[in-house]
């Protein structure tokens, strides 16, 4: 891989110890109800070659919890069955960035202290591969022939890291330049036809996406927002749309996005990308108003799953919530499982995905994307009494 011309590092104690942060408790579990989606048949399920999938078959399961006082616990079960529960220390947020018998694990600290971890068989053990003290770094993380790809910086300093397993920097890519987009800027506050432009911005990483070999950086601005090829420097605007709220790679090889914008009446959006050709394809309504609600993005075999858990009223009952799936046909919608079932969402086995998280606390659905039937997952994936689930996949 030829790497893009080195800058300067902008945080001098990145890849350094991270420091334990204190998180905040969580509500007390609750118990998941069942639902029943109808999905009907597939759509469409044309496609180029598919992304690896999220978590291979065979490779046992994790499940990681916060307890009452914000200590994490991550719990590895082998495919021959053997369990491993190991701290994670203080964390606010952990997400999946590789999924296997080794996977990693972003964790992201309230206030900094976010830590990219690898969990290593032969010792029942976590190591470090990344770590930083500035809450604006190691917000997103992909993997690729061996590297991990982590943002680094903000303003013109602003890199993705390609890091090696002993911690070193292999390469640094600048992220791309965006111009404001003219539609994108009318919709600002105060902002007349005529009145002029914002000036242009590096951005922030949304997503980093590992795609053929690839690194994709989702990057966006209040004025502007695309997808860039960061080995090749290829990159495809997407116009107006400066909010991204959940993406990922399908498993037909193109890439999803869930996109909004600063204009409140503008409704959320799906964009399928073709990687290799950095077009945009399709774009599909979703009818959907904006929200600061987090979405989330699996691939299925064909296409993409979204999962949006919609606006807490209470402990226990949610509106809005949204589950899509996507290929090359559209996406199709079904709200009839409810959020108490879980705010996040994870890979599962076979056909399946993972509902779980406050106020799910402690308990893990599993939702079948072929059926649409939510159940309860296996004992292996439950965290004990009075913890709230942060992430699952098996």
């Amino acid at each position: 891989m030829t790497a893009a011309a080195p800058t300067s590092p902008t945080r001098p104690r990145l890849f350094g110890r991270a420091r334990s942060i204190e998180a905040a408790g969580l509500l007390a579990a609750i118990l998941v109800a069942a639902a029943l989606l109808v999905w009907g048949t597939h759509m469409g399920r044309g496609g180029q070659g598919g992304a690896d999938p999220a978590w291979p078959a065979g490779s046992g399961s994790l499940v990681v919890w916060r307890s009452g006082d914000g200590v994490l616990t991550a719990r590895v079960t082998d495919a021959s069955g053997a369990v491993t529960d190991t701290s994670l220390g203080a964390g606010n947020d952990v997400r999946l960035v590789a999924g296997g018998a080794r996977p990693v694990v972003l964790v992201a600290g309230a206030d900094g202290g976010h830590r990219l971890l690898r969990y290593v068989p032969a010792r029942h053990a976590w190591s470090t591969l990344a770590t930083s003290l500035h809450p604006g770094d190691l917000t997103s993380a992909a993997l690729a022939a061996g590297l991990a790809y982590v943002p680094v910086g903000a303003g013109e300093g602003a890199t993705v890291a390609a890091v090696r397993p002993d911690g070193a920097v292999a390469a640094r890519y600048p992220l791309p330049v965006l111009e404001p987009d003219p539609n994108a800027l009318l919709a600002q506050p105060g902002q007349a036809a005529g009145a002029g432009t914002r000036a242009a911005g590096r951005g922030r990483v949304a997503a980093l996406l590992a795609v053929h070999g690839d690194v994709l950086a989702v990057t966006a601005t209040p004025f502007a927002a695309a997808i860039t090829d960061l080995r090749t420097g290829a990159r495809v605007s997407l116009g107006s749309y400066t909010r991204i709220v959940a993406s990922t790679v399908g498993g037909d090889g193109f890439v999803y996005l869930l996109a909004g914008s600063a204009d409140p009446a503008f409704t959320l959006r799906f964009l399928r990308i073709d990687p290799r050709t950095m077009r945009s394809l399709a774009a599909w309504d979703t009818g959907v108003a904006a929200s600061s609600q987090t979405a989330w993005a699996l691939p299925t075999r064909f296409g993409a799953i979204v999962y949006s858990p919609g606006t807490p009223h209470s402990i226990d009952a949610y509106s809005g919530t949204n589950v899509w799936l996507l290929d090359g046909g559209g996406a199709r919608t079904n709200s009839a499982v409810s959020s108490n079932a879980g705010v996040r969402m994870g890979p599962g086995a076979g056909d399946s995905v993972l509902l779980y998280g406050t106020p799910a606390g402690g308990a893990v659905s599993r939702l079948d994307t072929d059926d649409g039937v939510l159940s309860r997952a296996s004992a292996r994936l439950a965290a004990p009494p009075g913890s709230t689930v942060l992430l699952a996949a098996d």
